[in-house]
C-alpha cells in the first residue's frame, strides 16, 4: 500500500466503525453467554487495546468488570466469564493459547478476528466467531475490533454505554477536516520539540495515552511514555521537574476536575515543551475515540513528513518469530 493510502485509511475510520458496531449488535451469542459474571479480553497490541477501552468504559458507565490479558495465559478464575479472544490476523500465538486455555477452563469464548487459525479453531470447537473487516495493518483496524466488541456487549446487556453516545462517537469520525488540522499541528510539534516525550492523560482516559504511545512507536517510530493524573503526581512529577528536558503531550478531555489537574501537573513539571490535544465530544466514549483517531493520524503524518514509511514493523515481526521459536503458545485443542 502506498504511504498516502495508509494515511487515507485512518482518515476513513467512520465507515469501518459503523459497520463493526452493527455487526457486533447482530452477533448471536449462545444463551448461556449472557449469564457471564465478568468479561476477559485476550489480545496483544491493538487487539488488547480494545479491551483497555472497554474496561475504562464499563467502569465509568456501568457493566460487567473487564479484565485484559496481554499474554498467553487467562486467569484461573475465567470459568463463567465471557472471553473475547481478539487477534486481527487470527494467528497471534499468545491469543491462540489464551483462547484455548480459557475454553478448557470453562470460559464462554468468542473469537474476534479476520480469520486465520483462531477462526478455524473456533469453528472447530463450536464457539462464536465475529469476522471483522480487513485493514492495511492490525493497528489501523482498531475501529473494527473495538466497535465489534462494544456492539456485542451492548446487545447482550453487559455494558451500559448509551446508544446516543455510540452514535456521537461514530459521527465524530466524520469530522475529517478538523481531525486533519489537529493531527498536522501535533505532528509539527513532535518534529519541532526536543526531549523525552510523555503522553499525559486523566485516569479514566489512560487507555488513550497508552494507545497514543503505541501509535507513535509503530507508525512514527518514536519512543514515548504514557502517564496518568493523579498517579503521576505522586511519583513521576518529581523526576520531570528535575530533568528539565521532558516534553508533554497533554490529552485534555475538557471536563473538571481533570482539566485543572492536568494543566497544574504539567506546570509543576516545568516541561521543555507542552502541546495540548483536546479530546473532543460530548461523552467519555466520544472523547476517547477522538483521541485515538488523532493519535493515529498524527503518528502517520509525522512519519510521512519525516520521509518514513509508517506501515512496516520489521522488528515486531522478528520478535514474533522469537515467540514462535521459544514458546509453546499455540497449543490449540
Amino acid at each position: 500500500m502506498a504511504r498516502g493510502e495508509f494515511y487515507g485509511y485512518y482518515l476513513g475510520w467512520a465507515g469501518p466503525a459503523r459497520r463493526a458496531y452493527a455487526a457486533g449488535l447482530a452477533l448471536e451469542l449462545p444463551s448461556g453467554y449472557s449469564r457471564a459474571d465478568c468479561v476477559v479480553v485476550c489480545g496483544m497490541g491493538g487487539s488488547g487495546a480494545a479491551g483497555d477501552y472497554l474496561a475504562a468504559l464499563s467502569a465509568a458507565y456501568g457493566g460487567l468488570p473487564v479484565y485484559v490479558v496481554k499474554s498467553a495465559e487467562p486467569p484461573r478464575w475465567v470459568r463463567g466469564c465471557l472471553v473475547y479472544a481478539v487477534s486481527f490476523s487470527g494467528n497471534t500465538r499468545e491469543t491462540l493459547n489464551c483462547a484455548s486455555r480459557a475454553y478448557r477452563l470453562g470460559g464462554y469464548v468468542v473469537a474476534v478476528t479476520t480469520g486465520g487459525r483462531l477462526a478455524a479453531w473456533a469453528r472447530r470447537v463450536g464457539v462464536p466467531v465475529a469476522v471483522v473487516e480487513e485493514a492495511p495493518a492490525p493497528r489501523a483496524g482498531w475501529p473494527q475490533l473495538f466497535y465489534t466488541l462494544l456492539g456485542s456487549l451492548k446487545a447482550a446487556g453487559l455494558i451500559q454505554v448509551p446508544g446516543g453516545h455510540v452514535e456521537e462517537s461514530i459521527q465524530l469520525l466524520g469530522e475529517r477536516e478538523r481531525a486533519e488540522a489537529e493531527a498536522r499541528e501535533l505532528a509539527e510539534w513532535l518534529q519541532g520539540s526536543r526531549g523525552s516525550l510523555v503522553v499525559l492523560a486523566p485516569e479514566p482516559y489512560y487507555p488513550v495515552a497508552v494507545r497514543t504511545r503505541s501509535e507513535l512507536a509503530e507508525n512514527a517510530k518514536l519512543t514515548a511514555d504514557a502517564a496518568q493524573v493523579p498517579e503521576a503526581g505522586h511519583n513521576m512529577l518529581e523526576a520531570w521537574a528535575r530533568s528539565g528536558d521532558t516534553r508533554i503531550l497533554l490529552l485534555d478531555p475538557g471536563e473538571e476536575p481533570w482539566s485543572t489537574l492536568l494543566h497544574q501537573a504539567a506546570g509543576l513539571a516545568r516541561p521543555a515543551s507542552l502541546h495540548v490535544a483536546r479530546l473532543r465530544g460530548g461523552s467519555m466514549l466520544s472523547r476517547m475515540v477522538w483521541g485515538t483517531w488523532l493519535a493515529g493520524l498524527a503518528s502517520v503524518r509525522y512519519a510521512l513528513d519525516a520521509g518514513l514509511d509508517p506501515e512496516p514493523v520489521k522488528t515486531i515481526k522478528a520478535f514474533r518469530r522469537v515467540v514462535e521459536e521459544t514458546t509453546g503458545w499455540d497449543a490449540l485443542d
